[in-house]
């Protein structure tokens, strides 16, 4: 594919549209004057008939030389001018006098005159001449005698070089405009469509190459500018997602590398014999509780990727809500009874029955929880609420904490974040509230974090959605 391709193609159409519209135009304009010749020309004979009528009754009636040189030089003035032959044919249609010497041949013979009393127009072949030609045929009388007539002819070829003129007009107007508008749309093309293409390209090459730094700078209020801010945007996501990656990259690497140190350390000591062996079971638990983090952290990226990549099967079905939450809640005991941790349950309703996959719902409770516990303040208090709010179920679980900033409303569902920057809180792998906001976006509804000022903690809240047997 050629380099400007695109503007030439555009070129091409272009070109073409205004080639048939103006070939319609001509078409329209040559039909117009052609019409317009013609009558011009009929409406000529028939002036020019009257004036020569007169000349050439003086001539059949008196036959004298001054009155031959009258009628031969306005004849002949008529016929340089207007192209018009004159014939003067006797009352029963035999010709005596013909102003061009290429009729000559019909001089002593008799042509057809259909009607003596009528003028005739016509616009025909003419058998006596042999061609196409415009005839005006006027009789003349005296005293109400037939004393023969007159017959004015304009060639078809004086009609067929004037129309022959205005083709070859049309065409050099045509080939002049074409030139015209050609050099000035391609010239404008380079400026308005190809030279901003050019310059999206050149930058998607960069960042083909690697470069995500370099980003598009065209103004204007159009197409070519909208593509460019949307190419801009899409670099900036590419940056964002590239840094990401990164990022993600660096994290795993951490968070395998931490357990895995501990794991070889341990068990190193235990194979050369620096460990005792009455620390053996001690130490092997240690490595027991790391590997079961390992776990946790390869089965969290598992659903993640899942989740991400679309192949996270639900299987929705009606749930009790308030009876789940108490069964979830019941697995953590003894972890709340170890960090003497307040929890209190409050159901607005009884019974909430909501549609949802139970096996998402309750990893999405864990999670949730497990927050709660990790980051609950001195006070230890951990509240979880439902209720029924515009059609929907809410679930609300608060804990007392330090308020989060601005920076962690921001990337408190991102992968990996973590509001404990030195990564002295051990047992989270760093994807639950990513986890969750990924399940409840596949359930379709909404999830959020707010700042209780008043209460002194963070609550994250999301909706399910009602069944039709909720009360």
């Amino acid at each position: 594919m050629s380099k400007h391709s695109i503007i030439n193609k555009i070129l091409f159409y272009f070109l073409s549209v205004t080639t048939i519209v103006f070939m319609l135009f001509s078409f329209l304009v040559y039909s117009f004057y052609k019409s317009s010749l013609i009558n011009s020309a009929m409406d000529n004979l028939e002036v020019q008939s009257n004036i020569i009528s007169d000349l050439a009754f003086e001539y059949i009636n008196n036959s004298t030389a001054e009155n031959s040189k009258y009628l031969w030089d306005y004849v002949e003035k008529l016929n340089k001018y207007s192209g018009v032959d004159l014939i003067i044919s006797d009352t029963i249609g035999y010709v005596y006098l013909v102003s061009n010497s290429a009729h000559k041949n019909l001089l002593g013979k008799q042509i057809n005159i259909d009607e003596k009393d009528v003028v005739t127009k016509t616009n025909a072949y003419d058998q006596d001449i042999q061609k196409k030609v415009y005839k005006f045929i006027k009789p003349l009388y005296n005293s109400n005698i037939y004393k023969g007539s007159i017959t004015l002819m304009l060639d078809d070829g004086y009609i067929s070089s004037k129309l022959h003129d205005i083709k070859i007009t049309m065409i050099v107007l045509y080939v002049f405009l074409i030139s015209i508008i050609g050099i000035i749309y391609y010239l404008l093309s380079r400026k308005i469509l190809v030279k901003p293409i050019e310059i999206i390209n050149n930058t998607a090459k960069r960042f083909a190459s690697g470069d995500l730094c370099k980003r598009v700078s065209i103004n204007s209020n159009d197409e070519i500018g909208e593509l460019s801010n949307s190419f801009n945007y899409m670099a900036e996501s590419l940056d964002k997602i590239d840094s990401n990656r990164r990022e993600f990259l660096s994290n795993v690497s951490h968070e395998l590398r931490t357990p895995l140190t501990t794991i070889i350390g341990f068990l190193s000591g235990i194979l050369d014999g620096i460990i005792s062996p009455e620390n053996h079971i001690e130490k092997l638990t240690i490595v027991y509780d790391e590997v079961k983090r390992l776990s946790r952290l390869v089965n969290d990226l598992l659903d993640l990727n899942a989740i991400e990549s679309g192949k996270f099967t639900l299987r929705p079905r009606i749930i009790e809500l308030n009876s789940l939450i108490k069964y979830t809640v019941k697995n953590f005991e003894q972890e709340i009874e170890q960090n003497d941790i307040i929890m209190e349950v409050f159901f607005e309703q009884s019974s909430i029955n909501v549609v949802a996959d139970e096996d998402r719902l309750v990893q999405v409770l864990n999670n949730l929880i497990a927050n709660a516990i990790k980051y609950c303040d001195h006070k230890k208090r951990i509240n979880i609420s439902t209720k029924i709010k515009n059609n929907k179920a809410m679930v609300n679980i608060f804990n007392t904490a330090k308020l989060l900033s601005e920076d962690e409303f921001n990337n408190i569902w991102i992968r990996f974040y973590k509001n404990d920057k030195s990564r002295t809180v051990r047992g989270s792998s760093g994807l639950g509230l990513s986890i969750v906001r990924n399940i409840i976006s596949q359930f379709r509804e909404d999830i959020w974090v707010e700042n209780r000022v008043k209460e002194q903690g963070v609550s994250f809240i999301f909706t399910l959605q009602l069944s039709n047997l909720s009360n």
